[in-house]
């Protein structure tokens, strides 16, 4: 990902030079053939290479010794079973790999392995295993899925005018550079005393790519103003009027963390650290650099001094606020005393993913599904924030409204937003 934060971290891998290779995984990060003939085989490669290049096992209590030791037989028994002239259906290799890493901490990880002998019939005779959606669904506070989710806030946020007094309302989604769609909404909330609540909503993290096309005469130029609008309401209404702000990260899946410039830059008045970053140097497990501190510095494109003021900074999560879209929160709950977050524990998405930086580490994504029959996405870095290593577990907000105590309400949410905010003032 891009950056214009300050980020220490590149000066150490700058300096660190090229990797070092190990003897049995040359291959870490880079796209390169290798042959293999059978199941187990490639079961041994995956995991040599998640041994190697996986970055938290620090956290990750896995015993993987273990793992290997408990798979590697069914796998050759899958072996057995093709040369007997058996079917080895992709269900089977998919329970397989879902037991053997379907467990890992790492919430950014996708784990694609194609099945060598796949019967005739099958479309897409691929196995595929996200950790993560294993683990949420484990949560007492599951609800559905993020698409239905996305879609239940969105809904809620084109009939809020139903819900309160509302001024300026603008909503737009347009696709990003991978054609996902990455939608915006931005209202004033006009409370009974005639004070406004600037509100923004984002499904991504990507003020610092739209802003960019502020201006332009399209949907993202559309985009760039409404992100605009919201800074600018912030930046210009007499401390009179504004109550307070709030940004609304629910759903939101990621993104460049150049973002940090915005939602925390532009807020404070001197350089703060909001957490620390360390890779994989080498193949042991527990071979990693040293931390390295993530600094932001202030904006001065927008900019309140929002602690100054005493002016309440609400941030809305879920549990589908995901990599930058639960950092944010966490880097703003830290470099601002006037903030407060609310609503579900997050998704657990931390560790940062940085590709350009592969051949300057020894982990993160390998493998080519198309030439290598497999593919690992894994995170290049790992974050630490307060003291603490939160992959795999997400971040725990000041009040916790779970929407799943109100039978899936988005709206119960932004109530207790509401409310923090009328309670400060």
């Amino acid at each position: 990902m891009k950056r214009n934060i300050i980020i220490l971290a590149i000066i150490a891998l700058v300096f660190s030079g090229c990797r070092k290779e190990a003897d049995y995984h040359p291959y870490i990060g880079e796209t390169s053939f290798l042959a293999y003939d059978n199941y187990s085989t490639q079961f041994e490669y995956l995991w040599k290479c998640v041994s190697t290049g996986y970055v938290f096992w620090d956290v990750d209590k896995t015993d993987w010794d273990a793992v290997y030791n408990e798979y590697m037989p069914k796998f050759a028994a899958l072996d057995a079973k093709h040369k007997a002239g058996q079917v080895v259906g992709t269900s089977e290799l998919q329970e397989l790999y879902k037991g053997a890493m379907g467990g890992l901490k790492d919430h950014h990880m996708v784990i694609k392995v194609k099945n060598l002998f796949p019967p005739e019939n099958e479309q897409n005779p691929t196995s595929s295993i996200i950790p993560a959606n294993l683990e949420i669904m484990t949560r007492d506070y599951y609800v559905e899925n993020r698409e239905s989710s996305m879609m239940r806030l969105a809904a809620m946020l084109q009939n809020l005018d139903q819900e309160y007094d509302i001024e300026s309302p603008e909503m737009i989604s347009l696709p990003d550079a991978s054609g996902n769609l990455i939608a915006y909404y931005f209202c004033l909330i006009k409370l009974p005393d005639g004070r406004m609540i600037p509100y923004l909503w984002q499904s991504a993290a990507s003020m610092r790519i739209v802003l960019n096309m502020l201006g332009a005469p399209n949907d993202a130029g559309t985009a760039a103003a409404i992100v605009d609008h919201w800074f600018t309401a912030i930046k210009t209404m007499p401390r009179e009027q504004l109550a307070g702000i709030i940004l609304d990260n629910r759903c939101n899946t990621g993104g460049s963390n150049a973002d940090f410039n915005y939602v925390v830059g532009s807020f404070i008045n001197t350089p703060t650290e909001v957490f620390k970053t360390r890779y994989k140097e080498g193949p042991n497990r527990l071979e990693h650099s040293v931390w390295t501190p993530t600094i932001i510095k202030p904006s001065d494109t927008y900019h309140r001094d929002l602690t100054a003021e005493n002016i309440p900074y609400v941030v809305l999560v879920d549990l589908y606020s995901t990599s930058m879209g639960e950092m944010e929160p966490i880097a703003i709950k830290k470099a601002l005393p006037t903030s407060y977050v609310i609503g579900e524990r997050t998704f657990g998405a931390l560790g940062s993913l940085m590709p350009s930086c592969i051949d300057i580490t020894y982990g993160g994504p390998f493998g080519d599904l198309n030439n290598m029959e497999h593919f690992i996405y894994t995170s290049t870095f790992e974050s630490m924030m307060n003291g603490e290593v939160l992959e795999g577990i997400g971040f725990t907000p000041d009040k916790v409204v779970n929407r799943k105590d109100h039978n899936g309400d988005y709206k119960s949410q932004l109530d207790a937003a509401i409310e923090y905010i009328q309670s400060v003032h």
